[in-house]
């Protein structure tokens, strides 16, 4: 038997409003964890992005001040 989409997403609802506080704070948990095991990868891209912008800013600079000589 095949369950809609719908009828599923309304059984979390309900299940979710039914037990409150803890599905919060399972919810909450998870979210938490989600974050942790990512937190290396989005601190890795940060600093990519400031090593782009500060490499392209050295750059124009540096060009700047050649053509301004």
């Amino acid at each position: 038997m095949k369950v809609s989409r719908w009828r599923r997403l309304a059984h979390r609802i309900h299940h979710t409003a039914t037990h409150g506080r803890l599905a919060l704070a399972r919810r909450a948990r998870r979210i938490r964890d989600w974050a942790l095991a990512r937190r290396r990868t989005a601190w890795s891209q940060i600093l990519r992005g400031i090593c782009f912008g500060s490499g392209s800013g050295l750059i124009t600079l540096i060009i700047f001040w050649l053509t301004h000589r």
